[in-house]
């Protein structure tokens, strides 16, 4: 038996991390056991000192984007392990491996992968064609939109994209309203996995960004540059009263709210919701 080849240790390097389940059975199956993982994954994070740039945890795999310190990638990614497995063999009964026995790592080198490559764990949900998409609970992608501060080092990777907050989260939904539908690492059986060149396929087709009512008000907000009170009150300005009927069609398109709620949430007569929608998607 050819023993395995010893993973090397680079300070401050990130590593795309894919650990799945053994057999790739179902490991994540309830929210709880999703909630878990987190747990443990905050908990390695404040004990190895490591940064975590984004995660998705689907059932049976997670992907997580991370830059080591001092500590190894293997003693992070062992203790994250087995602490899990030790969950969930207790809570179901099960003895042996969770995970496969050996997850995957690949260096990312280049500022442009790692921004690809945020998307493209982001994107894991729609690929999968989960209900919720890009908004997917178990995904960094809400921290990201919501700028949270904890978990996932948001701000490292948005100051990249632009120093103006703004224009950052603008680049930001941008880049994942492209899905990117595969990762391919070259020269797989010639190199270690570390050492493997991610190539991103970033083809194909656009989709729309998942927001939630409040998030698409501030969104328009901030493209029509209007003030909020304005835009959600009566306020008969003609650059307001244009975006109030962008919101109006894009809170119905993207079936946020319907008509009736919307004439409730504006104080406007449901005629003339009606109306304004037909006049948008008539021009």
């Amino acid at each position: 038996m050819v023993a395995r080849k010893l993973r090397v240790h680079y300070e401050d390097a990130i590593y795309h991390v894919i650990a799945r389940g053994n057999n790739r059975e179902r490991i994540f199956e309830r929210d709880e056991e999703k909630a878990k993982y987190l747990e443990i994954l905050a908990d390695y994070k404040e004990r190895y000192d490591f940064r975590l740039y984004a995660y998705v945890i689907m059932d049976n795999h997670v992907h997580l984007l991370l830059q080591v310190g001092k500590t190894p990638l293997a003693k992070i990614m062992q203790g994250i392990q087995q602490r899990y497995t030790q969950y969930y063999n207790w809570h179901h009964k099960h003895s042996g491996h969770v995970f496969e026995q050996r997850y995957k790592a690949f260096l990312c080198e280049q500022e442009s992968y790692l921004m690809a490559l945020i998307c493209y764990i982001h994107q894991n949900p729609v690929r999968a064609n989960i209900l919720e998409g890009i908004d997917y609970r178990w995904s960094s992608h809400r921290s990201y939109v919501r700028r949270a501060q904890g978990l996932v080092n948001v701000e490292f990777i948005l100051d990249t994209l632009s120093s103006n907050p703004d224009k950052a989260m603008e680049q930001y939904l941008k880049l994942v309203g492209i899905v990117i539908e595969n990762t391919e690492y070259k020269n797989e059986s010639e190199q270690g996995e570390e050492e493997r060149k991610p190539l991103l396929k970033t083809e194909v087709k656009k989709i729309r960004t998942v927001l939630t009512w409040d998030q698409l008000v501030a969104k328009i907000t901030v493209e029509e540059k209007v003030n909020q009170e304005q835009l959600i009150g009566k306020c008969r300005i003609r650059q307001v009263v244009a975006a109030r009927k962008r919101l109006i069609y894009e809170a119905i398109e993207r079936e946020l709210m319907t008509r009736t709620q919307l004439a409730k949430v504006l104080q406007i007569d449901p005629a003339n919701i009606t109306r304004m929608w037909q006049e948008i998607i008539n021009n």
